[in-house]
Parts: C-alpha cells; structure tokens; sequence
C-alpha cells in the first residue's frame, strides 16, 4: 500500500515533465517559435512610459499605437541670461571730474564680447575710405619723347629697342604704375555696428570711458582748457605727452551749438584732443584715442542705435 501511494504522488509530476517535453519539441520547428513570439508581444503588459529611440521625450501609451505613435511637436528652448540687462556707470563733472549720479546703461553696448576680428576689418573699411586714391604715373602715350625706333634692328650688335618712351629707359614710361582710383570697400552695417559695441566696451572695461553731464565750459581758453584736462587725470602728468582724448558730444546738425562753442575754440589748438559728433562716431577714431568721453545726449543716441534687435 505504502509503494502504491508513493506512485501515486508521482504521476501529476510526471505528467508536468512530459507535457513541457512536448511543448519543447513543438518549438524546434520556425513557425511554431514564431508564433509563441508573437503570442508573447500579445499578451506582454506594455511600459508605463515609452521612449523614442535616441530622445528622452516620454509619450504616454494612450497616444497610440506602438507602430503608429502621435510623437508631440518640438518646442522652442530659449537660453535664460543669467546676467542683468544693464551695467552701472558714474555721472562726472566735466570741469572738476567729481562724481554725480550713477546710471544703468545697457549691458548688450557697453559690455559686449570685444572681437578684435571685427574691429581689425572695420578699421581697415574705415581707413580705405580716407585714401585719396589721387596716384597717377604716366604710360607710354602719356610721357613726351619721339616714337622713332632709336636703333637698326640688326648690324649693331645691340638689344632690340622701339621708342625712347618705354619702361626700360630713363625718362620713359611706367609699366603698371597707379592709377587714380577709389580705395573703398564695402562692409555690412551689423558688421559695423558690432565692431563700434567692442570698442565701446573695451573703453569701459579699461576704465577709459567718461560719461559727463555736459561739456559747457564757461572760458574759451586753450590753456583753461589743458589744465582742466591735466587736472582731471585724463592727461599723464609726468610725462610731455599731449592729453590724447575724443570727445563725443550731442549735436543736433553738423554746426556747433552755442553751448560748445567755448569747447571748440579751446580745444582746436590741442594735438591730442578731438571732438566729432556722435552721429558721426567712428571706430578707428575711438580706437586711436585713450580716452572717450561722452555726454548724457550722446549716450542715449549711441544706446538707442547700437542696441540689437
């Protein structure tokens, strides 16, 4: 009875074995593997998230099927500037340099990325436009001199020679000489705009930039003026050098207003120092000068144009 028993409670494990024993064979064959795969896809749960290949965008599985899923559009990401928009700058007096006010100016002007690149092709746009391009050598129908062949041909032993005009003789031609001509090129205005930011931001950071409340000065002295500039600290004391520096005042048309008439007489008759209107701001004026000095006008003129779009 005891052995009977133990039989008995091994048929249903037998009957497990034997029944996988199949199961195992029957998969062997390709059709059958192919499909228990897909049986398996059927029935498998799907993922709570699903991913496109290569992307870590999450797509719900309600948006679709795994085949044919509605991926959502790209959105837009904009870089945040951790910087404030603007700078601080002093507000001097122009005839005692003591401080005034402080102000905001616009961080994208005045504190730009200074590109040397775009200065050194400004500066060269800036300085072809100057050349005169007034260069002229005279060719050979322009020089004087007889057009007779000077020599035989043959007989003399010499080389052959047409007309004492040409290049090879004294008093003759120039070959390929200059010619009068314009030396200007071309630049685009953001290219321009971009190298006037840089120098304009270079002058800041060196301390070199001098924002005034107005250059109204009460004489018209050259020698008032001088010391006014030695005393303030924008001329090197120690040396015999001439204060070197560019104002940039606000004029409303290209005549002097009364105001600046003072300025102008005393300083026309100083080497080192320059006054051009700021509509008529140069980069390579700027940049051959030490120090920059501007009015509140001048500044918000220079602000509203060289502030990107």
């Amino acid at each position: 009875m005891q052995q009977t028993r133990q039989i008995s409670s091994l048929i249903p494990a037998l009957n497990r074995a034997f029944s996988f024993m199949s199961i195992a064979g029957q998969l062997r064959k390709p059709q059958t593997q192919l499909r228990a795969l897909s049986t398996i896809a059927n029935t498998a749960p799907l993922p709570s998230v699903l991913r496109p290949i290569g992307s870590n965008r999450k797509v719900a599985p309600s948006a679709g099927e795994i085949s044919v899923l509605n991926w959502p559009l790209p959105q837009q990401v904009r870089a945040v500037n951790p910087f404030p928009e603007t700078i601080q700058a002093w507000i001097m007096d122009f005839e005692t340099n003591d401080p005034l006010d402080i102000i905001d100016v616009q961080r994208n002007v005045f504190a730009a990325p200074i590109r040397t690149d775009i200065i050194h092709r400004v500066v060269t746009y800036e300085r072809n436009m100057k050349r005169q391009g007034t260069h002229n050598t005279r060719t050979r129908s322009q020089v004087r001199g007889s057009t007779r062949k000077v020599m035989p041909q043959k007989g003399l032993g010499q080389a052959r020679h047409g007309t004492r005009r040409a290049p090879q003789f004294v008093g003759g031609a120039k070959a390929h000489g200059p010619v009068p001509r314009s030396h200007a090129t071309e630049i685009q205005r953001k290219v321009w705009l971009m190298a006037l930011r840089s120098v304009l931001s270079a002058k800041y950071a060196q301390d070199q930039l001098v924002i005034v409340d107005d250059m109204n000065i009460e004489s018209h002295k050259t020698g008032d003026l001088l010391r006014t500039l030695k005393t303030n600290g924008w001329s090197p004391l120690s040396s015999k050098q001439e204060p070197n520096i560019m104002l940039l005042p606000y004029m409303e048309t290209e005549e002097t207003p009364k105001e600046l008439k003072n300025l102008t007489l005393a300083s026309r008759n100083i080497p080192g120092v320059s006054i051009m209107r700021a509509n008529d701001a140069e980069v390579y004026e700027i940049l051959r000068h030490e120090y920059l000095i501007l009015d509140r006008k001048a500044l918000d003129l220079l602000q509203s144009i060289l502030k990107p779009m």
